[in-house]
């Protein structure tokens, strides 16, 4: 997850954005909580081997310094639904992860599919026609932080604010995080 000043840097766009949308709109927007905001490397998907994504995690992250990434720019769709916002500097990261673990993505098109950084910051239903797209084009200031480790999230199931559990973490440049 990002570290707190980002979340808090991201959560006042969202807050910016929510306040500019008329009540009467028709689309609703899913906010992230702040605590789930994180850097996407690599979508996997369900999966049943947890240890094994963990062990190839842990494995591609010894091979990996830590990177200074920054958050700025426009929102912008991502997928069907997601609105994000670009993030720079996690390009070779990425590349990496869906290079070393793509065959294990439920998503076949992984490997294929150019990675593009980011945060998402919520999701919207419906999606907005082009004329009324109010959550698109909104700049962020830019935002820089050092990332020092990646984690393995998956989504929770349960009732209640958060989207996502951290299963595990590694630092980058092969660290233990308990060191």
């Amino acid at each position: 997850m990002v570290p707190t000043p980002v979340q808090d840097h991201l959560t006042a766009l969202a807050e910016t954005i929510q306040a500019s949308v008329s009540v009467d709109h028709p689309s609703t927007v899913s906010w992230n909580h702040p605590a789930d905001l994180h850097c996407t490397l690599f979508f996997l998907g369900t999966q049943d081997d947890e240890h094994l994504l963990i062990d190839s995690m842990t494995d591609v992250a010894t091979l990996l310094a830590p990177v200074t990434l920054t958050a700025a720019g426009a929102t912008h769709w991502l997928g069907r639904n997601s609105l994000a916002v670009p993030v720079t500097g996690a390009e070779r990261l990425g590349t990496m992860f869906i290079d070393r673990m793509g065959e294990l993505s439920s998503d076949h098109r992984a490997r294929w599919r150019p990675f593009h950084g980011h945060v998402t910051l919520g999701r919207v239903r419906p999606v907005p026609r082009a004329a009324d797209d109010v959550f698109g084009g909104h700049e962020l200031e830019a935002i820089i932080w050092q990332a020092r480790q990646v984690q393995l999230v998956k989504g929770t199931s349960g009732p209640g604010e958060r989207r996502y559990q951290v299963v595990a973490e590694a630092l980058l440049g092969g660290i233990a995080p308990d060191d």
